[in-house]
């Protein structure tokens, strides 16, 4: 292997990846179930919404109100479904030997950080 390729190779080890792995199957279940959650919660409002809209006297500002909270929780499901797909593709880095490493520096990512965010893709200095 070349010198250049194995400064992107990254830096932990067997046993630090299966620590990953796991907080990753973690965070991917919890995300899954967020999803869930957030797409039965638009589901409902609109379903309020329906029955706001077929009634005869509704206050505008329940009908602006229930407008906002779908807007909202359709951007946190958006969200939600972004994080799942970094939780997918730090799988994917963890399989082609490049997790931990930033995309933008080649740096490691900090070990501090990716046990707050398993999916980190950046490092700190990358971020700023």
């Amino acid at each position: 292997m070349s010198e250049s390729k194995e400064k992107y190779r990254t830096h932990l080890s067997d046993e630090e990846l299966d620590h990953f792995k796991k907080k990753l199957k973690e965070e991917k279940s919890k995300t899954e179930d967020e999803i869930e959650n957030l797409k039965s919660s638009a589901e409902s409002i609109q379903s309020d919404a329906d029955d706001v809209q077929s009634g005869v006297d509704h206050h505008p500002g329940d009908v602006a109100s229930d407008h906002q909270n779908k807007k909202t929780t359709l951007t946190l499901l958006e969200k939600q479904r972004e994080k799942l797909k970094l939780i997918e593709s730090a799988f994917e880095r963890i399989e082609s030997g490049t997790y931990g490493i930033c995309t933008v520096t080649g740096k490691p990512i900090q070990k501090e950080r990716l046990e707050v965010m398993p999916y980190a893709m950046h490092s700190v200095d990358a971020k700023s």
